[in-house]
């Protein structure tokens, strides 16, 4: 996974970035080792029916942490976003996400398909936000809907906003990515490029000559990225716009995820079959 300071670096357009919670990964290792530890136990000192049980119960155990803790990601590149959940992979185009947002995970908000009014929200098993996020994210959001401060500014609470920051402190905008979650960081990446990418595709397009934004432009109100609170009372996203309906000309695709499947089924066939024998 990539870090903050690193994928900043990177180019939104064309570089290949991927997006992991990093609970996971430290639980698919550590089973890892505790799963070699035991099958290397049992091949040493089992040789009896319960050892033959206790190794495909840890094949088991195996397949589903493989299946719903390691192989879950984003994967953002030059085309769209990959979004690999333990069942289902979903390959979003650029020209089909018209937001995205955290609500206990990264959600990506898909503009409708021909025919449909219905936009798909599509939820990502990898990257979610803990409650302690939740709220943290939450007291940053009303500190800065605060009102500005009527007195002076503290002495002890540094450099008013905007100043130059002295020897040995870092800017406001550094402390800032510092203090975003992982979750946060990853939408906020995923929104910038999927505005790039529109970008890039109304500059190519050029302007149209009826006076209509071309393809790849979307209102401010349909931006990526924006808060969750645009989403209608009812839950669902915002209405889509006339131009968000011509952006998705990419379609979604959506397709079963064969080899996570088949690493927690044929786990489970042959521990039945040894359980039984």
């Amino acid at each position: 996974m990539l870090s903050q300071q690193e994928s900043s670096r990177k180019d939104p357009d064309s570089d290949r970035e991927v997006f992991r919670g990093p609970g996971s990964m430290v639980l698919s290792w550590a089973w890892l080792l505790v799963a070699v530890i035991i099958l290397v136990d049992l091949a040493v000192q089992g040789r009896d029916h319960a050892a033959a049980v206790t190794a495909a119960l840890v094949v088991v155990v195996s397949g589903i942490v493989y299946a719903c803790a390691w192989r879950p990601r984003i994967v953002a590149d030059s085309g769209g976003i990959t979004i690999a959940n333990p069942l289902r992979d979903h390959r979003v185009p650029w020209s089909a996400v018209a937001k995205v947002d955290v609500v206990n995970a990264v959600r990506v908000h898909c503009v409708p398909a021909p025919g449909t009014s219905r936009a798909k929200v599509i939820y990502s098993w990898a990257v979610q936000s803990s409650p302690r996020s939740a709220r943290k994210a939450s007291l940053r959001a009303e500190r800065g809907g605060q009102r500005p401060r009527l007195s002076p500014r503290p002495r002890s609470l540094g450099p008013p906003p905007g100043s130059v920051p002295r020897y040995g402190e870092m800017p406001d905008s550094a402390k800032e990515a510092l203090d975003r979650s992982s979750t946060e960081f990853t939408a906020g990446r995923l929104a910038e490029r999927a505005q790039h990418a529109r970008q890039a595709a109304a500059t190519a397009a050029g302007p149209r000559p009826d006076g209509e934004p071309s393809p790849g432009t979307l209102p401010d109100g349909d931006r990526a990225g924006a808060p969750a609170h645009d989403a209608r009372p009812d839950g669902e996203p915002g209405a889509a716009s006339p131009a968000m309906a011509q952006a998705g000309a990419g379609q979604v695709v959506v397709r079963w995820a064969w080899p996570a499947i088949a690493a927690m089924l044929v786990p489970v066939v042959l521990f039945l079959v040894v359980l039984l024998v």
